[in-house]
C-alpha cells in the first residue's frame, strides 16, 4: 500500500495542477465580446455608499442617487448588449473594517480599483453628483485621465450625448488626476451628473425618468465609442 501511494500520489498532484492551470480563475475574468465589435465589460461604480454618504443636500445622499442612476445606466446597457456589471448595489462601502477617515476613503477606493482589474473590465464609469457654493450653473461634467487618449475620446462623446439632454448645461470633458483615473488602464471616467445646489439640476435629478434619461444618454456615448473601435 505504501508502494502505491508512493507513485499514486505525485501522479494525482499533478493531475489537480494541470487542471488547475487550463481551468479559468473566476467567470468574471473571462472576456465578454459585443457581436460585431472588441470585447467590452463596463464596469459601474455608483460613488461613494455605505459610512460615506457623498455630498448632502436637504437630506439628498448622492450616494442614493449615484445608485439609482447606475441600476439605470446597467439596464441601458444591457438593452444594447453591452454587458455591465455594478461594483455596488445596496448602500455598502469597500473600507477594510476598522478603518476610520481618510484612511477609510483611500482602503475604499483602492478596492474598488482593484475590482475593475480583478473583473477583467475594459471600461470603468464612476457616477457622482455635484455640490458647489462657488456653483453659478449646473450641468454634468465628465472627468478623464490625462495619459489616455482613449479616455479622453470615450468621455468627449458621453459629454457631447450629455450635452443634448433637455436643459442640460453645455460643459467640456475635462482631463483630472482623481484617484479613480489615475491608477486604471482602461478607458476610465468619472461622471459629475449635475449640481445639487443649483434647484435645476436638483430637481431633475431627483426625478426618475430624468435618471434614465441620463443613463440613456451614457449608455448612447459607450455604444458609439465601441462602434468606432
Amino acid at each position: 500500500m505504501k508502494r502505491f501511494w508512493h507513485y499514486a500520489l505525485p501522479l494525482f498532484l499533478i493531475l489537480v495542477f494541470a487542471a488547475f492551470l487550463v481551468s479559468p480563475l473566476s467567470p468574471a475574468k473571462k472576456a465578454l465580446t459585443v457581436p460585431g465589435k472588441w470585447p467590452a465589460y463596463v464596469m459601474i461604480d455608483p460613488g461613494h455608499g455605505g459610512y460615506d454618504p457623498g455630498v448632502l443636500s436637504d437630506g439628498l445622499r448622492e450616494a442614493d442617487l449615484a445608485l439609482s442612476i447606475g441600476k439605470e445606466l446597467q439596464k441601458e446597457l444591457a438593452d444594447q448588449m453591452i454587458p455591465a456589471v455594478m461594483t455596488r448595489s445596496t448602500d455598502i462601502d469597500f473600507a477594510q473594517p476598522g478603518l476610520r477617515g481618510i484612511t477609510a476613503k483611500r482602503s475604499d477606493l483602492a478596492r474598488r480599483v482593484n475590482m475593475a482589474f480583478e473583473q477583467g473590465a475594459t471600461m470603468y464609469i464612476s457616477l457622482h453628483a455635484n455640490v458647489s457654493p462657488l456653483a453659478t450653473r449646473g450641468g454634468a461634467e465628465v472627468f478623464y485621465p490625462a495619459d489616455l487618449p482613449e479616455a479622453k475620446k470615450l468621455a468627449e462623446i458621453i459629454q457631447k450625448k450629455l450635452h443634448a439632454l433637455p436643459g442640460m448645461t453645455k460643459r467640456d470633458a475635462k482631463a483630472a488626476n482623481y484617484y479613480l483615473l489615475r491608477n486604471q488602464n482602461i478607458p476610465a471616467l468619472i461622471i459629475e451628473c449635475g449640481y445639487l445646489n443649483i434647484s435645476g439640476d436638483r430637481s431633475k435629478l431627483i426625478s426618475p425618468p430624468y435618471q434614465r434619461q441620463l443613463a440613456q444618454a451614457i449608455a448612447e456615448g459607450v455604444q458609439e465609442y465601441l462602434d468606432s473601435k
